[in-house]
């Protein structure tokens, strides 16, 4: 019976001093095996993510880890550095354009220097050079009378005005009266008209009375009252005129002529003459 025991007890030891040996001297840890992430099939690959830093890309699976990598969130992709605001600046203002080549060319002319725009217009009128071209144009006209053999109211108004003489009851006062009348008209015209008009002649004799005028601004007549008829609307106003009657004038005729840039007007006025009772 003691056998027996004894070898129980000395297994017992044995297994004590076992364990006893295991737990004291320390065993070496074992390495876990790192664990497989489950790949969930996709049925297309999203593209690869653009990153406007230039990052580079890492592909990820359907968790959004790296595959072989443990189950872990990427960190985050930092954002792009804010791009400085260019500053606004106001556009200088456009250069003044040059004048073109003729026109500086033109300014430095010296031939140029001291005229005035405004002085492109004809001259004041000559009253010596108008009357010349009016004697011109009546002994032209009475020329042509006798070669055409075809009488011309001018002229034969001339001629019949030329063999009168003077009444000097009559014909210095009604001269008088004329020439104050169209000199108080010219006077209320524009000096720029004014000075392009005047009256060349006036003279009465016996029966007839002789107006002569002119006009050197024909290029701007148009431009004028009534296309230029300043001087018409002065020999129309004359019947008007309260000595008209009392002078005994019955009817008044205008020619109308030009030559060389002039405006040539002879008017002959006409009274009418009772005869004397014996």
């Amino acid at each position: 019976m003691r056998t027996p025991a004894l070898i129980a007890l000395a297994a017992l030891v044995g297994f004590a001093l076992a364990w006893f040996l295991l737990t004291r001297v320390p065993q070496p840890a074992a390495v876990p095996a790192a664990p497989v992430a489950a790949v969930v099939p996709v049925a297309s690959a999203p593209p690869p993510t653009q990153v406007s830093n230039d990052a580079p890309v890492i592909p990820t699976n359907a968790e959004g880890n790296r595959p072989g990598s443990p189950e872990k969130a990427l960190p985050p992709v930092p954002a792009p550095a804010p791009q400085a605001k260019p500053l606004e600046t106001t556009p200088p203002p456009p250069a003044a354009a040059e004048p073109p080549a003729d026109d500086a060319a033109e300014s430095e002319n010296p031939d140029d220097e001291g005229t005035d725009e405004t002085d492109t217009g004809p001259p004041p009128i000559d009253t010596d050079q108008a009357a010349d071209l009016i004697a011109d144009q009546i002994a032209r006209q009475e020329a042509a009378s006798d070669e055409s053999g075809v009488p011309n109211a001018t002229a034969q108004a001339w001629k019949k005005f030329d063999q009168e003489q003077a009444d000097p009851a009559w014909s210095e006062p009604t001269t008088q009266q004329i020439e104050q009348t169209l000199d108080q008209w010219l006077a209320g015209l524009p000096e720029d008209v004014r000075q392009h008009i005047a009256v060349i002649h006036v003279e009465c004799r016996a029966t007839m009375c002789q107006i002569l005028a002119a006009d050197n601004d024909i290029d701007t007549q148009n431009e004028r009252a009534q296309a230029g008829q300043e001087w018409q609307q002065a020999l129309a106003s004359l019947p008007g005129q309260p000595w008209w009657n009392e002078l005994g004038f019955v009817d008044a005729s205008t020619q109308v002529t030009a030559n060389e840039g002039h405006t040539l007007y002879m008017t002959y006025l006409r009274r009418e003459v009772k005869p004397t009772s014996p």
